[in-house]
């Protein structure tokens, strides 16, 4: 079970990373691109890592509330 957990933590931390890494991507080419397309592009780019963001939170809230209720069920009672 403890399993489960790591490897959740692992497909949120890449989340995050793959997240991050398209908004650096889109940064980047703003040194290139000077336009209304690509402004809307950045916008929307925004939106999405702010959802990103709620998406890990709650990921990693998930994550941590998994790890309790195994440690608390492992318990001897």
């Amino acid at each position: 079970m403890a399993d489960d957990s790591l490897k959740m933590r692992k497909e949120i931390e890449a989340f995050k990373q793959s997240t991050a890494k398209l908004s650096d991507k889109i940064n980047a080419a703003g040194d290139l691109w000077r336009d209304s397309s690509y402004s809307t592009l950045k916008v929307q780019i925004g939106e999405l890592a702010k959802n990103s963001r709620t998406v890990v939170e709650g990921g990693e809230r998930v994550s941590s509330s998994t790890d309790r209720f195994f440690a608390i069920a492992a318990e001897d009672v």
